[in-house]
């Protein structure tokens, strides 16, 4: 019968320790599982940053390219300007001549 209480007893215990890891496995399991959604919230945080600095990168690629398409287009009119006035100066050297 003390064979039995012992082998009780120790059970009992067995499963006592086995309670109290189950507890501290939970307990990490909760602070684990509040890292995770902090981490999560974070990764968020990041992403909408990441989303941001596309859409500025990309409005800031947008005006520059128009820049450069109204730069070029200035170009094109001066060119085309400077062209009409040698020729009209041309024109008014052929006219001085005659």
């Amino acid at each position: 019968m003390e064979e039995i209480q012992k082998v009780i007893a120790e059970i009992e215990s067995k499963v006592a320790k086995m309670r109290t890891s189950l507890v501290d496995v939970k307990s990490e399991n909760n602070e684990l599982t509040s890292e995770v959604q902090l981490l999560n919230e974070k990764l968020s945080q990041r992403a909408e940053e990441v989303k941001d600095f596309r859409d500025k990168y990309d409005d800031l690629m947008r005006q520059h390219e128009e820049r450069l398409s109204l730069e070029n287009q200035s170009k094109k009119g001066n060119e085309v300007q400077i062209d009409a006035l040698v020729r009209e100066i041309d024109d008014c050297i052929g006219r001085l001549k005659a």
